[in-house]
């Protein structure tokens, strides 16, 4: 039982989130969002606790289901992808899939407990606050897993789906080369303007050479993990009849071989550039940018660009011409 002697249970909203701020000085706005879980017409309710209860049971038994959907998935593209397993691009995500289901599996695994736990401290006479916070918590634990599970369970369809269908792949390759090739020339750009003096006057140069270095780092990775993905596909066999694969089409994988090789050159242009620049950035910014090219080599292919970016917003300096790239 909690050690204070004082019911919520009658009083209005506004009466208890007062209550258990005075007591605990809790955040009124998280009181009053964990409160009106157990509210009914204004008034907080004991048995508005048992109908909480009953919904926050029902939203943790979703997540495992998700989490069997999303291990048959992984199955099933494991299973399409038996003839090319073998290749990095496919095996590291075949193995990314099955530690991410045991993670959230894990997660879900330790939801029963925790209900287990909201519902004895349920039967506690004047733990209504405190019960509310536990099942606000464990409903977005809940969800929370579910949503990693649902998204689990995508990836593993989207690998079945380009693996039966590489021309899937070829597309979405090519969206990224789109996306590379905007980065590379966005630090161009910079550099370009750099050299024309066209930066603003209250524009720290070293600063803004630091950022550029820091953006030709992380193309060159991107660049790096779509090679990958390309020599992968040329290492791609031609299905059997028994087999669940599809076939690449080797024109478009040599398009996107030249397009690729092209960037490539492109980006050796630029960081040509850099040598030949002015090196007061370094003297300032050198052991960041040490420290940063480690953190990136955290991330081999298949990269996760999302992360990536991330970790780049981190060491970026403040500069108008950051912001604006």
């Amino acid at each position: 039982m909690t050690d204070h002697e004082d019911s919520l249970d009658g009083l209005s909203l506004d009466a208890a989130v007062d209550a258990v701020v005075a007591r605990t000085g809790d955040d009124p706005d998280a009181v009053r969002a964990a409160l009106g879980r157990v509210t009914t017409d204004g008034i907080v309710r004991r048995e508005a606790v048992d109908d909480a209860l009953a919904h926050v049971s029902k939203v943790v038994s979703t997540p495992e289901t998700r989490v069997e959907n999303a291990g048959m998935l992984i199955d099933d593209a494991r299973e399409v992808a038996e003839a090319v397993a073998h290749l990095d691009s496919v095996a590291e995500r075949l193995d990314d899939f099955e530690d991410r289901h045991a993670a959230v599996a894990a997660r879900v695994d330790g939801l029963g407990d925790q209900l287990q736990s909201v519902v004895a401290l349920a039967d506690e006479p004047d733990a209504i606050y405190e019960t509310a916070v536990e099942i606000r918590r464990l409903n977005a634990a809940a969800n929370s897993a579910q949503h990693t599970a649902d998204k689990l369970g995508v990836d593993a369809e989207e690998l079945a789906a380009w693996v039966r269908n590489p021309d899937r792949r070829l597309d979405a390759l090519h969206d990224d080369a789109d996306a590379v090739a905007e980065f590379v020339d966005g630090v161009a750009e910079t550099l370009d303007a750099l050299a024309a003096g066209d930066a603003d006057a209250d524009v720290d140069p070293a600063a803004v050479r630091f950022d550029a270095a820091l953006r030709q780092r992380v193309s060159r990775l991107l660049l790096d993990d779509l090679r990958a993905e390309v020599e992968d596909l040329q290492a791609w066999s031609d299905p059997g009849p028994d087999d669940a694969h599809g076939a690449v089409d080797p024109e478009g994988l040599a398009a996107l071989d030249d397009r690729l090789t092209g960037l490539e050159d492109r980006w050796q242009s630029i960081s040509d550039r850099f040598d030949r620049g002015a090196m007061e950035w370094r003297e300032r910014y050198g052991d960041r940018l040490v420290d940063f090219e480690a953190a990136l080599d955290d991330h081999a292919p298949p990269v996760d660009w999302r992360a990536v970016e991330s970790l780049l917003g981190e060491y970026r300096p403040e500069t108008d011409d950051a912001a604006s790239a």
